[in-house]
């Protein structure tokens, strides 16, 4: 008798890490607003993996998005359209893109402070929603060594602050600006000024990074807070950024 397909081996992580196993053929996902997605495993050692979407309205049509996040992460949408019809063609209706993350973090860090530091599912989730445009950047996690270095020789500040933002390619850089070409720079976090900071002020450590996050992508794409105008224009789309993700006024 032939031995029967054991079915595809599934691991799921709820927030606190931990982890249930279980073998499926299918997975379904409910989202908000009714949308569904369906991910079908083939039976057999090969074959397609399907991703199918649905929504519970019969007027609403699910299109998928997909767009690179890293060399090794696709971020995948999915939107509903009221005015499209069902259709067996690919001619759907031209919609803008989002913009696109191309995200690397580097942690140079040891004991606590790297226990201390968000996973980079974290950064990318809170760099993401801060997106207005194209962006390539690299987040450096490091400690108070590297951080004071980087403040002193960069800023002529001889300690380590919160976040640093880098912009290459950039007005004053020397660099002609590629039209179409996405935003380049580079985010430095002082893990252990961070950890102080929440502590200090009482927040959750990954609300103060998320926080520290939001800020600088904001940095990268030419907010500011010299003036008090720009200050308050930026930190009133901070606030509703991390509100979106769901997190208090970090300015309360």
């Amino acid at each position: 008798m032939a031995k029967q397909a054991e079915g595809t081996r599934i691991t799921a992580f709820d927030d606190n890490g931990k982890a249930t196993r279980m073998r499926a053929e299918r997975i379904e996902i409910e989202l908000s607003g009714g949308r569904r997605l369906t991910l079908s495993f083939p039976p057999q050692a090969w074959g397609d993996l399907e991703l199918e979407a649905d929504t519970a309205a019969e007027d609403e049509v699910p299109v998928i998005t997909l767009q690179s996040a890293a060399c090794n992460v696709v971020t995948l949408r999915v939107d509903v359209h009221h005015d499209m019809q069902p259709v067996e063609s690919i001619d759907l209706p031209v919609t803008l893109a989002p913009p696109m993350l191309n995200l690397e973090v580097q942690k140079v860090l040891d004991g606590a402070d790297r226990l201390s530091a968000p996973k980079k599912h974290q950064i990318r989730r809170w760099a993401q929603a801060a997106l207005l445009r194209d962006v390539e950047v690299t987040v450096r996690l490091v400690g108070e060594d590297e951080g004071r270095e980087l403040n002193r020789g960069y800023r002529g500040k001889d300690y380590a602050t919160n976040v640093l933002t880098f912009v290459y390619g950039g007005e004053g850089e020397g660099l002609p600006a590629i039209e179409g070409a996405p935003l380049m720079g580079d985010l430095v976090l002082c893990v252990p000024v961070v950890v102080r900071e929440a502590a200090e002020q009482g927040k959750s450590l990954d609300a103060h990074f998320a926080h520290l996050v939001v800020h600088g992508m904001l940095h990268l794409q030419g907010f500011d807070h010299e003036v008090e105008a720009d200050a308050e224009h930026m930190e009133a789309r901070e606030r509703e950024i991390l509100r979106g993700l769901g997190y208090a006024d970090p300015y309360a």
